[in-house]
């Protein structure tokens, strides 16, 4: 069976996952070993940590190496992107790792593989650097194929009680990152929330956790790593409004080439 696969395993990545298997396709998703996605109850990352996990109804389960049965269930891996292309017939491969300020070139593998490329986010730009580009920019044009290129990063977060960046903790240095807080769990300002190579990490404000990354995760430089919503009502877990809406409009271009 052709296979869908997916690059970056957040909560973009993780609803555009759940959304094209419910339409009975083979997907697999690869990222890093260890990923830092925060929005964990959101996304499937909890399976590189312990094996499976769930996300509204759909099981997604982590394996080394690529599985011979791939349409039971949504498959994670670590394994290199070209590699998957060499040993499956990839229908589809969507770039999903929502890094806003990297500057996306066509990949070399193109050159070589027939696989329909779809970029999400800032930098990606229809027939440049990939075959479809995602806008995932609130705003009305949020889940659109971009006729050019996406909107560029506009740098803020959405505001939850008027707090935008105070929300979040960005990753002060690289290492692994430890912590016994998990998602939902009340904070107050200054708490110690974990380390990274025992460097503490506190709390800048009072709320819950909406997203904190996986105890033992690797952390690169700069790297969000906490979420607090200082209001209390945030979701926590099941598809986000955003990542689901994007997840639609990813598979309106798949059905408008008729690949699904």
């Amino acid at each position: 069976m052709p296979l869908f696969v997916i690059e970056g395993c957040g909560d973009i990545g993780s609803a555009i996952a759940h959304q094209i298997f419910k339409y009975s396709q083979s997907v697999l998703i690869t990222d890093h070993d260890r990923p830092a996605h925060l929005r964990r109850g959101m996304s499937f990352v909890d399976a590189y940590y312990q094996s499976s996990s769930q996300l509204e109804g759909i099981s997604a389960k982590y394996f080394e190496s690529i599985p011979k049965l791939i349409h039971h269930e949504v498959i994670l891996c670590t394994i290199d992107l070209e590699q998957i292309l060499d040993q499956c017939d990839v229908k589809v491969v969507i770039n999903a790792r929502m890094r806003k300020r990297d500057n996306p070139s066509l990949p070399a593998w193109k050159s070589k593989y027939q696989s329909l490329l779809i970029g999400l986010g800032p930098g990606f730009k229809s027939t440049i650097n990939c075959d479809v580009a995602i806008e995932t920019a609130w705003g009305d044009d949020l889940g659109n194929e971009a006729v050019a290129s996406t909107k560029p990063q506009d740098g803020e977060p959405r505001p939850i009680e008027g707090l935008t960046r105070e929300r979040l903790v960005y990753a002060p240095t690289s290492g692994v990152w430890s912590t016994n807080k998990n998602l939902g769990d009340r904070v107050q300002a200054g708490d110690i929330v974990g380390n990274i190579n025992d460097q503490m990490i506190m709390a800048p404000i009072a709320g819950l956790l909406r997203g904190i990354s996986h105890h033992h995760a690797q952390i690169r430089d700069g790297q969000k790593i906490i979420e607090i919503d200082p209001s209390g009502t945030s979701q926590i877990y099941g598809l986000g409004e955003r990542p689901l809406k994007i997840a639609k409009g990813v598979i309106h271009a798949l059905q408008k080439r008729s690949l699904i």
